[in-house]
């Protein structure tokens, strides 16, 4: 470390009346307490980081007199980052953040309780006056833009209920589509034909060799009757005919059948499986229906949350504005140290409370929260 950065502190006995002298910290000169002579030290490496701080701060005023607003803020900081006891690279800071006090910018408050924590809170300070001042202009324009906000947000919340109103419409339009979607019903009509088939082809495999038999022993009979001159020989022939019918039939009933009951089981196996889809997508509609009507509460708790909302703001424009000037007033006040005595309206808050509810809309504006104001100049 360099000495010269070394800062060091000593007493030295004056010249003239042999007093005892401290020297502030980092200087080289001093005046006696007991009889007013100024004493030098000129002993090398006495000077510490005080004495550059002395010349940065005359570079910071220089700057913040020329108006070089950002160079004066930068030189001030580095100041209030050698000595953080002195007042004085607070107020400077201060006068560059804000223009001289000339323009609104916002969270300026803590760099003046910074100063006047180490300035004794003079305050017959002129500039603790001026900035004082400052802040009530600077409350002022914050009521202004809160008071344009709140018109903004209940425009804002009328689009929202608008916009949530058409969701629930839209939302019951699907509800009532997932209602009536239909199910499948290609498997359930191939299983009822193949159904059908198999009983059908059972009826003729079990009937059609009974109907032939019997026809058999009818052309018997009727063959004896023929015989013996009580019956035609036509009616032989026709019913040896119908019993080779209906043994055909028998023979191709059994044919088809072991085609039929695989087809049949092929079928049911199908409307087993589709059912299962259908019961799968039943219920899964279900769910999706039940969701839905969920949203819909959802928007109607919304709407109810919005209604209120544009009832307590249009309530908070109607505040006097000399109320809402002295909420904001009180919040840079505090935050900079000054007593004050403010007393905040019941109505404000009372919308405080309120506006905990709807303050959470992605498009809603501050407006008791304290803003980063506009630049512009007074």
């Amino acid at each position: 470390m360099d000495t010269n950065d070394i800062v060091r502190t000593r007493t030295v006995k004056c010249p003239t009346c042999n007093g005892s002298i401290s020297f502030p910290v980092g200087r080289n000169k001093a005046t006696c307490p007991y009889c007013g002579n100024e004493v030098a030290v000129d002993e090398p490496g006495w000077l510490g980081a005080l004495d550059k701080f002395d010349m940065k701060l005359q570079d910071a005023q220089a700057a913040l007199d020329n108006k070089e607003w950002d160079k004066a803020q930068l030189f001030f900081e580095e100041c209030a980052g050698m000595d953080d006891s002195d007042p004085r690279p607070w107020k400077g800071i201060i006068e560059a953040k804000t223009r001289d006090l000339t323009a609104l910018k916002g969270n300026t408050e803590p760099n003046f309780h910074c100063y006047l924590n180490r300035s004794n809170k003079r305050s017959d300070d002129p500039f603790v006056q001026r900035y004082k001042d400052y802040l009530g202009t600077v409350s002022d324009n914050d009521a202004s833009k809160a008071y344009g906000n709140a018109k903004e947000n209940i425009e804002y919340f009328k689009r929202v209920i608008e916009g949530y109103s058409k969701s629930i419409e839209e939302t019951k339009e699907i509800i009532q589509e997932i209602k009536n979607r239909p199910t499948m019903e290609t498997a359930e009509k191939k299983y009822s034909g193949a159904k059908s088939s198999l009983i059908v082809n059972t009826i003729f495999m079990f009937l059609a060799p009974v109907a032939a038999a019997g026809f058999v022993i009818l052309a018997i009979v009727l063959l004896v009757k023929a015989v013996q001159g009580d019956a035609h020989i036509g009616g032989v022939i026709a019913s040896v005919i119908a019993a080779l019918i209906f043994a055909l039939i028998t023979k191709l009933s059994w044919k088809f059948h072991r085609r039929t009951v695989n087809s049949f089981k092929t079928k049911r196996v199908a409307k087993l499986n589709e059912d299962e889809i259908n019961n799968r997508r039943t219920a899964e509609n279900n769910d999706l229906a039940a969701r839905k009507t969920a949203d819909i509460e959802g928007y109607k708790d919304s709407l109810e949350v919005l209604n209120k909302a544009i009832e307590a703001t249009a309530q908070y424009l109607a505040i006097d504005r000399e109320k809402r000037i002295d909420f904001f007033l009180k919040k840079h006040l505090d935050a900079a140290g000054f007593d004050n005595g403010i007393t905040l309206a019941p109505e404000l808050s009372d919308y405080i409370e309120k506006e905990k509810a709807f303050s959470t809309y992605p498009g809603y504006k501050p407006v008791t929260a304290r803003s980063q104001y506009y630049e512009q100049i007074i």
